[in-house]
């Protein structure tokens, strides 16, 4: 049986960040992870790695992604972004908990229907407000109604963080027809996500389940969730334990020793972005 080729394989990155011009700009003496966050960098990036698509995903900190630091203005720059480089980037709403929950609504519905962004993301830990905490409730409902995907950060560190993964069960119980998107898989609490129905994503997370787990057993952690709910997906520019420019590299290393399919990593790699996108 042949077994897939990844870096050969068309992919949709469904978890990268860059950030806009204006803000490299402002910031010219900056030397850390963040100045590899640059979209003209990144397309020979994508160019080299068959990436046809990318997912930029927001900090809930519009300080990082708007000179205005508020959340309209890390929209408007999300959409410019898109706009740059159509049919290659798409970009998730930000969250602004400084704002009320209507005003929080207000801003996503904007997101959505104004500056044509393609889902909503939540970060508990930078925002600080817990998943399942009654700030939340209300852009869930937003999202359940109007069928926007939602991706939340997960990576914990405690069972009881504000991303621990059992606060998202108590939410996808909540919600059932929230089109969830899980980073990270929920770090290192993956097996409580097995019984909610959601998409996990591997950004950053996959390089320390090898690290931990080994080949063999990171294979069969993410067999446990099924191809049909897999997402490939780097951090791209951040990780915990690889430098930029050997993100991509490593996740071929360690995709490619594994059992999928060439019809299974392309429903990973590509086409489950692609239905959650609606493309």
């Amino acid at each position: 049986m042949a077994f897939a080729d990844w870096k050969a394989l068309k992919k949709i990155d469904a978890h990268i960040h860059v950030l806009p011009d204006e803000v490299h700009e402002a910031n010219p003496d900056a030397n850390d992870v963040w100045v590899y966050a640059d979209m003209h960098r990144y397309q020979t990036i994508m160019a080299a790695n068959n990436i046809e698509k990318a997912v930029v995903m927001p900090f809930n900190d519009p300080c990082l992604m708007s000179m205005e630091s508020t959340v309209d203005g890390v929209h408007r720059a999300l959409c410019k972004l898109k706009k740059q480089y159509p049919g290659q980037l798409y970009a998730y709403a930000d969250v602004d908990v400084r704002n009320s929950q209507s005003e929080t609504v207000d801003a996503i519905c904007r997101a959505i229907d104004d500056y044509s962004l393609d889902g909503i993301k939540l970060h508990p830990n930078n925002s600080g407000t817990a998943i399942d905490s009654d700030y939340n409730r209300a852009i869930f409902a937003f999202a359940q109604e109007r069928q926007i995907p939602i991706a939340v950060h997960s990576y914990p560190n405690t069972d009881d963080d504000v991303s621990a993964a059992k606060r998202i069960v108590k939410i996808a119980e909540r919600y059932p027809d929230l089109k969830w998107i899980v980073s990270h898989m929920g770090g290192f609490q993956w097996e409580v996500l097995r019984s909610i129905r959601c998409y996990v994503d591997m950004s950053a997370i996959l390089p320390e389940y090898v690290h931990a787990y080994g080949i063999g057993r990171t294979n069969e952690i993410l067999r446990s969730f099924g191809a049909e709910r897999l997402l490939f997906a780097t951090d791209y520019p951040d990780s915990r334990v690889l430098r930029s420019d050997e993100i991509y590299a490593a996740y071929y290393d360690a995709l490619d020793q594994m059992d999928f399919t060439e019809e299974e990593a392309e429903r990973i790699g590509y086409g489950n972005a692609i239905d959650i996108l609606g493309l």
